[in-house]
């Protein structure tokens, strides 16, 4: 494909048409040169998208593919859009890209990253995209003569965008292992090419629907208002002669907190009984959604191998663990140790303290020591010094020493509408300019202040929508607190790859997560 021709030509281009012009140069705006340049470039290098000229943005399409005809147009409706990316030059350089292939041909690609579609809010303000990419997203498009088309799910389009609504002001790349080969100036043309692979209204109930569809595949769910039609956690026992209650500890997925919706603890959670996260296939929004298949690891074994691999070293190193009706609370000792593998719910996973995982999933790490444990303070005096996510400071002091637990979490227990934005820092230097797509986060915690509560509020408030789903017990406490834990476990869930680099992995928004729990015993 002869793709991209030198931005010289490009300029050399512009020159030619203004010195043929009338008007002086030096009376046209900056925005006027550039859509002239465009112009130039795409009658020298694409003249068949002349007529696919955009003039609210001033910026050319390209269809690709037109996705599912019979599906809603993106533009329909305020939602979420999960979008696969990859930004270039007009040389066709790589600035940024989704893709794992990609990312490895460019150099740029990291184990620790996962690379999955953006997620990102596309309403009629605009508050997080490129302006190109959410004009070809959210207006009818000029293709052609005579027809207008939409973008929606399946929809791949190839933007050729002038700096105006691309990179004005601010420059273009990646960070966190979507980097390409260089950044991006600000004020330069650029080409995006875009997919849909789906779109919502509400990510809050899909978040939740895989939260139940995982716990039923995974050893059933008991919900809060169901609660007392399930089989009691207490049963009566004669022990000394004298009758008590005692808990009974089954396989299935219990609240953690009556009062906190979306938060469940398996206490038989055994890493003998591998996990299954293939468990929304009916209503997943893009291939292998809910089972991770991209990189190095996870293209070369299936997500089936790397779980039995994470599994008998967990058995290995901590064996299979007490029984939960029999160990000691955790409240018996005023520090917990933790270790702990921090998952999505596709199998990927973001972060552990255990070097055994760590050396099954990243070819380039070397295991020097044992890992060290986290410390958790137990005691009600204590749990404001706990600088965890909410999911841990309410499942963890329901735990027990030398047992194994499972943690299941909705978002609002996690980093709710923020997510974390995935970095890679060096010794030497770190990146500081703008991811202008990872830069989302900021906006969405920005605006969480407003709309994007209402997920929560309607959701699950106790005055109409979800909320007597859940025994009507109101929209999730200290949510908004969760926007201040980006640095996830006090930055110890960054990963060092080198000795000179750092590299964050990226949660996305409305992230549901699991957690892979071993409390150690005493001494």
């Amino acid at each position: 494909m002869r793709y991209f021709k030198s931005i010289f030509f490009l300029i050399c281009l512009a020159i030619v048409s203004f010195a043929t012009s009338c008007v002086e140069s030096d009376e046209l705006s900056f925005e006027q040169v550039e859509k002239i340049s465009m112009k130039a470039w795409i009658e020298a290098n694409r003249p068949e998208l002349m007529d696919n000229y955009q003039e609210r943005g001033g910026y050319y399409v390209e269809v690709l593919s037109e996705g599912v005809a019979d599906s809603l147009p993106v533009r329909n409706l305020d939602s979420w859009v999960w979008l696969k990316i990859t930004c270039r030059d007009l040389r066709g350089n790589v600035v940024l890209t989704r893709d794992s292939d990609i990312a490895q041909m460019q150099g740029s690609y990291t184990s620790y990253t996962h690379y999955s579609p953006f997620f990102l809010y596309c309403g009629t303000d605009n508050t997080s995209m490129p302006e190109g990419t959410y004009m070809s997203l959210r207006n009818k498009l000029k293709i052609g003569d005579n027809l207008e088309f939409q973008a929606r799910y399946g929809t791949k389009l190839r933007l050729y965008l002038p700096s105006s609504v691309g990179t004005k002001d601010q420059s273009m790349g990646g960070d966190g292992g979507y980097e390409g080969q260089f950044v991006l100036d600000a004020n330069r043309p650029m080409i995006v090419d875009v997919e849909v692979c789906g779109h919502l209204t509400n990510p809050l109930a899909y978040e939740d629907a895989w939260v139940q569809s995982f716990a039923k595949a995974n050893g059933d769910i008991v919900l809060a208002e169901k609660k007392e039609e399930q089989t009691s956690q207490m049963r009566r026992v004669t022990r000394g002669g004298e009758e008590q209650e005692e808990v009974v500890y089954d396989e299935k997925w219990h609240p953690a907190v009556d009062s906190i919706a979306g938060l469940y603890i398996n206490y038989r959670y055994t890493p003998k009984k591998s996990l299954e996260f293939n468990c929304l296939a009916d209503t997943t929004m893009y291939a292998d959604q809910t089972i991770y298949n991209s990189g190095k690891v996870y293209r070369v074994k299936s997500l089936a191998q790397v779980n039995q691999e994470i599994d008998a070293a967990l058995l290995k190193r901590f064996g299979e663990g007490l029984d939960p009706a029999e160990a000691e609370a955790i409240d018996s000792v005023k520090t917990a140790k933790v270790w702990y593998v921090t998952r999505l719910l596709d199998g990927f996973v973001v972060d552990t303290n255990i070097p055994e995982i760590k050396d099954i999933l990243h070819e380039d790490f070397i295991q020097e020591d044992e890992g060290t444990a986290l410390d958790f303070l137990t005691g009600e005096d204590n749990a404001d010094d706990n600088s965890y996510v909410d999911a841990w400071k309410y499942a963890i002091p329901q735990m027990k020493l030398g047992a194994w637990n499972a943690i299941l979490t909705t978002s609002s227990n996690a980093y709710g509408a923020t997510g974390v934005s995935g970095t890679r820092k060096t010794s030497s230097s770190s990146s500081n300019y703008y991811d202008y797509y990872n830069y989302y986060n900021y906006y969405n915690s920005y605006y969480g202040n407003g709309y994007y509560n209402n997920y929560y509020n309607n959701y699950y408030g106790g005055y109409g929508g979800y909320g007597s789903y859940y025994g009507g017990y109101g929209y999730y406490p200290n949510y908004y607190n969760s926007m201040y834990y980006n640095n996830f476990y006090n930055n110890s869930y960054t990963t060092d790859t080198t000795e000179s680099e750092t590299v964050t992995t990226e949660i996305q928004p409305y992230s549901p997560l699991l957690f892979q729990v071993y409390i150690e015993a005493r001494d």
